[in-house]
């Protein structure tokens, strides 16, 4: 990864014009006040809205953004696109409904674009509601799941790094890169695999460790038991779907194999100590990697 020269230092002002900020609601009303009341005003702001049965468009609407309003829900990835592909600045800051972003952060962010102009995405060090700071960066999902480790142990860093992997709570995408999501992935691993398709490129991913954003978490929909299994069903579609993107239709299926006798397994454990939510949980589990089995969505 090379350096470009030049001053470090960015107005925060000139630095925000150059961005434009996208976020995906779906029921998130409750989670984009907080989100929409923590930027900038200068910041220009689209708000993609996945058919919300809550205010989601009004509370976007009311914070000044732009609202984008799908007649459906197309998941997380489509409504990424579909934002980017409406941004007209020079880099798109995506952003989770349960973030909250910092304009200082922000600036260094395009600051980091600056310096390392081989990085098609950037993301933040993000930490949590109390301010600890979160592992949000990682090797390959596929190269993770061979490692013996404990990520506590790991040093921070004490600088940019180039990773593998950034999470999709937030990230910066450089527009002229052309990145888009797979829309194959309604939710889950969509992250995973645009940073591959980066790679694929030749570019880098490079985590801004002084460029801090907070993110709760799980926090951009109202919890309920049928968004667990919701999540659950797809999670393990994508799952799939990643597999076979990266190691073929041959490794993923008998990675779907393995994860027919996992999740049967484990239903019938949980089923008989009476642990309903993991139930549940299995169940739908079981369904999104017979979906992917059968050849149909989530």
């Amino acid at each position: 990864m090379r350096r470009a020269s030049g001053a470090e230092g960015l107005n925060t002002v000139a630095a925000l014009a150059r961005v434009c900020v996208v976020t995906v609601a779906y029921n998130s009303a409750s989670a984009l006040r907080g989100m929409l009341g923590s930027l900038p005003p200068s910041l220009v702001v689209i708000v993609v809205d996945n058919a919300s049965a809550d205010d989601s468009a009004a509370v976007a609407e009311g914070a000044g953004a732009r609202v984008i309003r799908n007649g459906a829900n197309l998941g997380f990835g489509a409504g990424c696109n579909i934002g980017m592909a409406a941004a007209a600045t020079e880099f798109v800051l995506l952003a989770n409904p349960d973030t909250r972003l910092d304009g200082a952060a922000i600036a260094r962010l395009v600051a980091a674009a600056d310096a390392f102009p081989d990085a098609a995405i950037l993301a933040p060090m993000l930490c949590d509601e109390t301010g600890a700071r979160v592992r949000s960066w990682d090797v390959e999902q596929l190269h993770r799941r061979l490692l013996e480790r404990k990520r506590g142990a790991e040093p921070w860093p004490d600088g940019p790094l180039c990773a593998e992997f950034l999470s999709g709570a937030c990230l910066l995408l450089r527009a002229s890169e052309g990145l888009r999501f797979d829309e194959a992935f309604f939710l889950f691993y969509e992250d995973d695999a645009i940073c591959a398709a980066a790679r694929a490129k030749g570019r880098a991913l490079v985590l801004v460790p002084d460029a801090v954003m907070q993110h709760a978490g799980g926090g951009s929909s109202a919890p309920s038991q049928a968004l667990s299994a919701f999540k659950a069903r797809h999670m393990a579609w994508s799952r799939l779907h990643y597999m076979a993107l990266m190691r073929g239709a041959d490794a993923a299926r008998r990675e779907a194999w393995a994860r027919v006798w996992h999740h049967a397994s484990k239903a019938l454990g949980h089923g008989l100590t009476l642990r309903f939510d993991k139930l549940r949980a299995d169940v739908a589990g079981l369904g999104g990697t017979l979906a992917w089995m059968r050849g149909k969505r989530a």
